[in-house]
């Protein structure tokens, strides 16, 4: 339940078969066609875990976010963390895709879905271990999108790769902070 004039929303796991998600557009291509085409095969086959919002009473998906497993190269983190094991790999969550439908946007769920993702993640974390959540702003639409979308979020302290300046990173110690 929410308020400030904001309606009661819930986050809940992607369902095909009861959310109406082929009308969702956030006015990116790639984004819509993940949700339209491709989120129910990767959550069928245990590939990504794919999160919605949506109002309560509706099946309308406002926002989506999809997650998996991943690894990466400590060395990639600026600064890599003192605790590197010895292979050189951290454990991470890779935010694969997040997008709010144009009716939706400008109203804050973009927030709602990645503080629902920072609560998913610490519960991840905390029963398997993981050092990070680890994404990549999307270029679609051009520089100033891009631009856009990478200090959206500098907004929730993800930060840069050392070597990759389009891949961002955000550890679990500000993870649980923000939480």
């Amino acid at each position: 339940m929410l308020t400030d004039g904001l309606p009661s929303l819930r986050s809940e796991r992607f369902d095909p078969a009861r959310h109406h998600y082929r009308k969702f557009d956030c006015g990116v291509e790639r984004l819509n066609n993940y949700l339209r085409l491709t989120a129910k095969k990767q959550q069928a086959t245990d590939i990504s875990r794919i999160f919605i919002l949506a109002e309560e009473g509706s099946a309308d998906v406002l926002g989506y976010y999809a997650v998996n497993l991943w690894a990466t190269e400590g060395e990639a983190l600026n600064p890599p963390p003192k605790a590197l094991p010895q292979h050189g790999r951290l454990p991470v969550l890779f935010l694969g895709q997040i997008a709010i439908d144009n009716q939706a946007q400008n109203k804050g769920f973009g927030k709602i879905l990645m503080h629902h993702l920072f609560q998913k993640a610490c519960i991840v974390a905390e029963e398997a271990g993981c050092y990070a959540i680890l994404l990549d702003v999307i270029s679609d639409g051009g520089d100033a999108a891009f631009t856009a979308r990478k200090n959206w979020y500098a907004a929730f302290w993800f930060q840069p790769f050392a070597s990759d300046p389009a891949r961002l990173y955000m550890t679990f110690s500000q993870i649980r902070q923000t939480v």
